[in-house]
């Protein structure tokens, strides 16, 4: 092999060393250039129209370009949860129980006239009630409709999903959503796992969260009682308002 070659093979080695760097200083630079919105969209939360901004997506590593509101700060669940109530009409005339609520949905839900409406977030701060999902300290049949809202990903759902069915009264609704691998038959959970910071991003991409659910978590619904339907996000409802393709709203119906 002539100096030519060797020298040829070093710079083509040396190019090819390069090229994730450049591949990712690309992505990074197109992200940048999307961070204020790419297509105009609707909020069906606040009826906003126009660009959305960049966030977390939720599965806290990355980010989702139109995902947030700027008027409500709504994300894509609180839009997708607006539309299934405008198609299913959840929430006007009843007794709802929100858990961790966000300050555009809450806005949105109180517009609905519901009958009551009772905030609850563990530790309080700022809530009507400071609750342990896991050991609910309210008395039976009490709600029509308890929203769970990317809560039980962070607790013990064996101990939540029972408890919500205990203070639902019967032919109340459970309106939980959470992240969900729908390849996956089984849900991923490992104490082992759990134990630091970094184990929880690594292996359930968020720092506070403890399980990935599987397309069992129907089933973890079910052996609580709960009969269980769903609202998909689907076109062309997700490109007019910022959806997250196929993410579900799940309706659990206490009979």
């Amino acid at each position: 092999m002539s100096n030519f070659d060797v020298a040829t093979s070093s710079i083509g080695s040396f190019r090819g060393r390069l090229r994730p760097y450049v591949w990712s200083i690309r992505s990074g630079l197109r992200t940048i250039r999307f961070l204020f919105g790419r297509f105009e969209r609707m909020c069906p939360v606040c009826g906003y129209r126009g660009r959305f901004f960049a966030y977390a997506n939720p599965l806290g590593l990355g980010i989702n370009i139109d995902s947030l509101c700027p008027s409500c700060l709504s994300h894509e669940r609180h839009r997708l949860l607006a539309l299934c109530d405008a198609e299913r009409d959840l929430f006007a005339g009843k007794d709802i129980l929100h858990f961790a609520p966000e300050a555009g949905l809450k806005k949105y839900l109180q517009a609905r006239k519901p009958r009551s409406y009772v905030t609850c977030e563990f530790g309080g701060r700022g809530a009507d009630l400071d609750i342990n999902i896991e050991n609910i300290g309210i008395e039976n049949d009490k709600f029509d409709v308890i929203i769970c809202c990317h809560i039980l990903e962070h607790v013990d759902d064996r101990l939540a999903i029972p408890e919500l069915f205990r203070i639902l009264r019967k032919g109340g609704t459970l309106v939980a959503m959470i992240p969900i691998i729908e390849g996956w038959q089984k849900t991923f959970e490992d104490q082992a796992r759990q134990k630091s910071v970094d184990d929880r991003i690594l292996y359930f991409n968020q720092h506070d969260h403890v399980r990935f659910f599987g397309s069992d978590f129907r089933e973890r619904l079910e052996q609580a009682g709960f009969i269980v339907d769903e609202f998909t996000a689907v076109e062309p409802a997700v490109s007019q308002c910022g959806l997250i393709r196929g993410e579900k709203v799940f309706l659990c119906r206490k009979v």
